[in-house]
């Protein structure tokens, strides 16, 4: 067992300990069990895993973020996660076609890339939401 810790500007969402946690880095999926080498790595928009000591797993939409391991201690520290559960799929998915109408009148490019992420980070939480349903 080791100690995870996920920590938004919100406050802790998530504390307790954990046999595997599965994220998606900048690199690619990566799983952590307990005595792991220490790592620091980026974050992207993608489904946390959570396997606590009684075999429940947990899911978090996390966007974004760093992970830090030490081999007894994971942290995570993202801008938002959230719960499946918690997730309103219906307005994600009416912001994300919303976005969509707006992306294709828009010329700039950096309100072109914005617009994309925000797109991303709605799918993200839907699929996320989707799956673990």
């Amino acid at each position: 067992m080791f100690n995870v810790k996920l920590v938004t500007p919100s406050g802790i969402k998530y504390q307790g300990k954990a046999k595997y946690v599965e994220y998606d880095t900048v690199d690619g999926g990566m799983g952590v069990l307990q005595n792991r080498l220490p790592i620091v790595a980026k974050l992207k928009l993608a489904p946390l895993k959570i396997v606590e000591e009684n075999d429940n797993e947990v899911y978090y939409a996390v966007l974004g973020g760093l992970v830090d391991m030490d081999g007894d201690n994971l942290t995570i520290i993202s801008t938002d996660a959230e719960k499946p559960e918690d997730i309103d799929v219906d307005n994600a998915m009416k912001a994300v076609k919303q976005a969509e109408e707006r992306l294709k009148n828009e010329d700039d490019k950096i309100q072109r890339t914005k617009i994309k992420a925000y797109i991303e980070k709605n799918m993200t939480k839907v699929n996320i939401a989707k799956k673990t349903k």
